[in-house]
């Protein structure tokens, strides 16, 4: 099956995955999300086309979507495939690889290294928007190394997917949670005061609804904010 985002929440996670099923509530909740839709299984080329064709998209990226991904005990962050500005020529391919991500000796190891008896590693695959963000980054509502109350932005120039997979250092902003304060920075300012606060109330809103401190990925293009995934901190 096919659905757009805005079609799911986090209810159909065992059809369409965790990440897939947090986009979705987050459309539904008003947060600014890339357009896009998810395949739950192997589908037609014609009805991927069609569904690429009715959104209007461009260039994409094509993303994992597992039903045991972005959990609550085991997060399985950066195991599964992604492909990042993908051209409609190259959607079916970079889908397919997708599919294929949940049988790569990464899985069985990350498996393996966390003890999971759970063999449920369902493929589902997201195909969205690309934003070429002119700065992106990762937000903790709490931060993830000592456990402070404090929310952590790690921005960087670019594409935030070098700074996900650790191939780069940020700049960082440690930000007081109930003054939004900058009570530490570390790096470059890439950040205005403006898009500071919005950032730390949007991470402030989601960890509000998901009752769950939250690691987000966001972009900025053009001074507009995208939300690009959101799960919650499972190294706490």
């Amino acid at each position: 099956m096919i659905y757009k985002l805005d079609e799911v929440s986090k209810k159909d996670v065992q059809e369409v995955g965790g990440k897939a099923g947090n986009l979705g509530e987050l459309i539904k909740l008003g947060f600014n999300v890339p357009r896009g839709f998810v395949c739950t299984s192997k589908e037609n080329k014609n009805n991927i086309y069609n569904m690429y064709n009715k959104l209007k998209l461009d260039k994409v990226a094509v993303r994992s979507s597992a039903i045991c991904e972005d959990g609550t005990q085991n997060s399985y962050a950066g195991q599964f495939e992604t492909f990042l500005n993908i051209n409609k020529e190259e959607i079916i391919k970079s889908i397919e690889r997708c599919y294929e991500s949940n049988k790569s000796e990464n899985i069985k190891g990350y498996i393996n290294e966390k003890d999971i008896v759970d063999d449920d590693t369902k493929v589902s695959v997201i195909v969205q928007q690309m934003i070429d963000g002119d700065i992106a980054g990762v937000m903790f509502t709490k931060n993830p190394v000592n456990g402070d109350d404090t929310i952590v932005i790690e921005s960087v120039l670019g594409l935030g997917e070098k700074l996900v997979q650790g191939e780069v250092t940020p700049s960082q902003l440690i930000i007081n949670k109930n003054t939004l304060i900058i009570e530490n920075k570390i790096g470059k300012e890439m950040l205005s005061n403006k898009e500071i606060e919005t950032l730390s109330k949007i991470g402030l809103d989601i960890e509000r609804i998901y009752k769950a401190a939250q690691d987000i990925e966001w972009s900025i293009k053009d001074g507009e904010i995208y939300i690009l995934q959101t799960r919650n901190i499972t190294t706490l």
